[in-house]
């Protein structure tokens, strides 16, 4: 066996069994015996792919949303998910279409949680996707503090013409990223029609005036119809979670 190999199955596995719950770095290398050093390169590689996430600076780490992708499943084990998961379930209900939670993790937008209608043709949404081709992702991105918002694109540079393309009919393609996100922001919502025909809404979930995450709806063009309507459902869907937000202690940690 590559050895290599085996010692990220060793961490993945550590995790996987204490599910949910943060390890330190060093106590997953002291637990599976492992050089400190060795242990941290493992980890950042498998945090680049998306595999293991560390929710915040000098915390712990716990599986991330690539090992549920592998199964198909929504990443479902988030305080944010068991106060959202029911008023998604609604709006995806109330529209028969794919409905979805999301927040942005390790730089990519991934649902936490999604809804799927009953009709013959359907919207399937990759777990893990680009911030900048998901309008679920662009609302949160649109309401990020201004230093956030600058490391982000700093640190994933800017859309690709495949990923935004409206910015690149601007002669001046990063002062039109910031255009279009300060209009997201100051709309307070985002309406994205992609490649495929699939119209897509998206309204922020905050906590305490910081973005934590999103709610989104995508159906084919075809079947919008009053595009308004569409819209003050999920609106109000967002309304409604952010209320439920305000009143859980256990999302106080969330920003």
């Amino acid at each position: 066996m590559i050895l290599v190999l085996g010692k990220a199955l060793n961490i993945l596995e550590l995790l996987g069994r204490n599910h949910g719950k943060e390890f330190p770095l060093g106590e997953i290398a002291d637990t599976l015996n492992m050089d400190h050093g060795t242990c941290s390169n493992i980890i950042k590689t498998l945090a680049h792919r998306g595999y293991v996430q560390q929710t915040g600076p000098r915390q712990g780490y716990k599986l991330g949303y690539m090992v549920y992708s592998l199964t198909n499943s929504s990443v479902n084990n988030d305080d944010l998910t068991k106060v959202a998961r029911e008023d998604v379930r609604k709006l995806g209900e109330s529209l028969n279409e794919t409905a979805i939670l999301s927040v942005i993790r390790n730089d990519k937008r991934v649902v936490l949680f999604r809804t799927e209608s009953d009709r013959q043709v359907i919207v399937r949404t990759n777990i893990g996707k680009s911030v900048y081709t998901a309008n679920t992702g662009r609302v949160i991105l649109a309401n990020y503090a201004p230093a956030h918002q600058e490391k982000f694109i700093i640190r994933n540079g800017l859309p690709t013409k495949e990923e935004w393309p409206e910015i690149y009919l601007s002669d001046n393609p990063s002062g039109e990223l910031m255009n279009q996100l300060a209009i997201i922001r100051n709309n307070g919502y985002e309406i994205f029609t992609d490649q495929n025909d699939i119209e897509g809404f998206a309204a922020p979930l905050f906590n305490e005036g910081h973005v934590i995450g999103s709610v989104g709806v995508y159906m084919p063009i075809f079947r919008v119809g009053n595009k308004q309507a569409v819209l003050r459902k999920v609106l109000d869907c967002a309304e409604e979670i952010n209320r439920k937000i305000s009143d859980t202690e256990d999302l106080k940690h969330l920003h």
